[in-house]
């Protein structure tokens, strides 16, 4: 007993660290400010705590409920009584020298570099909750290849007039709905378009309408226009840019007085080129070359959904440009970013980023075409995608990777680009197959594999934040992913 009594009072007590609760930025809400934000005095914590600790730390100091892990049976019913009249508990994130708190507190900070003489301050927010399956379409009979999310393309009266396009290996483009938020998908309207499987889609508002680019393995690059839950028309059909299988497509819409919608391709021989979309009024092209001709249409290629105007007009338009950009397939395209005007309207690009199975990255000015930033990396690029707010990009790899590459230029045309490749931890087991940026956070993307899992990261960490089976049955491959209002499809 003395032994034991003695080796007590040697234990030496657990070192504190002082630190500081910041509110992060990122929360702009007055009221949800108002709500969250705590003093900014520091206080003591015990240099082993982690993020769970520290929220628990936080939802005590704003009076909020804190779960426990251990339930205590013989507490008393007046404590029970308290907790229930306080608001529920928050998890929290934490920011520690611009990076996500994944260690012991004391840890992080050696890690970082950082004093710990002085109160740490810590920058916390609302923890972005698990992705949970909350509806679904019914079985398709092929393979879902490419997809994109439009919150404009109108509906009928009860719904929110998003959809959720889809094109399959059986070359079908399909339009889906959900009657509420998180609901099962229902098909809104379908059309053979394609002989061959669909290698990539993009959607674009348009004069009150929804532009949809299709390109296929059949070589055909054509658009679609679809509106208020009626049939998707044939609009126009893209010829002489391209050779070979079309494996990316992008449209872009300048909102700007008098605007273009543009689109760009790229093609397994590593083919780019770039298009002037006719408008959708009528059948008059807006090509500044004045190449495209108009002829009439007898049908609708497929006969799914045939149009009730069966002498509809449609264009076939010449490309602007077009260019060997790469020495194999073109797997990802986005526009580079160049803020918005003052109004809130954008304006049209004048850089277009792209990726290849050639490994390499390129960054091309599109009213000159020359390529003005080229980055090599190591593994074939299988899928590209922008950050909301600059040239960063995310690629993904069959090497089971997500990449970042700063593909920020300098302005001056001769590639001043930090050429930045930031290796997210290997944390898919098989080929990664999709990428996509949230369009509401700077921070937060998701990735797609044929492991059949979604991964959510945060890419102030280079852990995953959550992972979820994204797929029904075991060994089924998920090959697309794009964000919708709220949710990923």
């Amino acid at each position: 007993m003395s032994d034991h009594s003695s080796s007590d009072e040697n234990e030496s007590p657990e070192t504190k660290l002082r630190i500081s609760f910041i509110l992060s930025p990122s929360i702009r809400s007055q009221t949800q400010r108002e709500l969250l934000e705590l003093p900014t005095e520091p206080i003591a914590v015990p240099a082993s705590v982690r993020k769970t600790g520290l929220s628990a730390v936080v939802n005590h100091l704003l009076d909020r409920k804190v779960p426990k892990e251990d339930d205590d049976d013989n507490s008393g019913d007046t404590d029970e009584e308290d907790e229930s009249e306080k608001l529920p508990a928050v998890p929290f994130d934490f920011l520690l020298n611009d990076k996500l708190l994944r260690l012991p507190l004391e840890s992080a900070a050696r890690k970082e570099g950082l004093s710990t003489e002085n109160a740490l301050e810590l920058q916390y927010f609302p923890a972005r909750l698990p992705p949970k399956k909350e509806g679904e379409s019914e079985s398709l009979p092929d393979w879902i290849t490419a997809m994109d999310y439009n919150n404009q393309a109108g509906g009928k009266e009860g719904d929110s007039g998003s959809r959720l396009f889809t094109g399959g290996a059986d070359g079908v483009i399909r339009a889906f709905f959900s009657s509420s938020k998180g609901g099962d998908l229902q098909q809104a309207t379908s059309v053979a378009a394609h002989s061959g499987p669909i290698k990539c889609l993009s959607t674009s508002s348009i004069g009150g309408k929804t532009l949809v680019a299709t390109g296929s393995m059949d070589q055909t690059l054509i658009t679609h226009l679809y509106q208020n839950n009626k049939s998707l028309d044939l609009h126009a059909v893209y010829l002489g840019g391209h050779t070979n299988s079309i494996g990316s497509v992008v449209l872009s819409n300048d909102n700007s007085p008098g605007g273009k919608t543009i689109m760009a391709s790229g093609d397994w021989d590593g083919g780019l080129a770039i298009w002037s979309v006719p408008s959708s009024s009528d059948g008059e092209g807006v090509d500044s070359t004045g190449e495209n001709t108009t002829k009439k249409r007898k049908g609708s290629k497929g006969g799914i959904d045939k149009s009730d105007d069966n002498s509809a007009t449609i264009q076939e338009v010449k490309p602007l440009q077009s260019i060997k950009a790469h020495a194999s397939n073109i797997s990802g395209l986005a526009w580079g970013y160049n803020g918005s005007s003052n109004d809130g309207s954008s304006s049209a690009p004048t850089t277009l980023l792209t990726g290849s199975w050639d490994h390499g990255l390129k960054v091309y000015d599109t009213t000159r075409m020359d390529c003005i930033l080229t980055l090599n990396g190591s593994r074939v690029v299988t899928s590209l995608s922008r950050c909301s707010n600059s040239n960063v990009v995310a690629t993904s790899s069959p090497d089971c990777t997500v990449r970042l590459w700063d593909m920020r230029t300098n302005g001056e045309g001769s590639g001043g680009g930090s050429g930045m490749d930031k290796s997210l931890r290997q944390s898919h087991k098989s080929w990664v197959s999709g990428v996509q940026w949230s369009p509401t956070d700077p921070f937060v993307l998701a990735s797609t594999s044929h492991d059949g899992t979604l991964k959510v990261w945060d890419i102030r960490s280079s852990l995953p934040l959550h992972t979820v089976k994204a797929v029904n049955k075991k060994g089924e491959k998920a090959l697309c992913l794009t964000f919708g209002d709220g949710v990923i499809y």
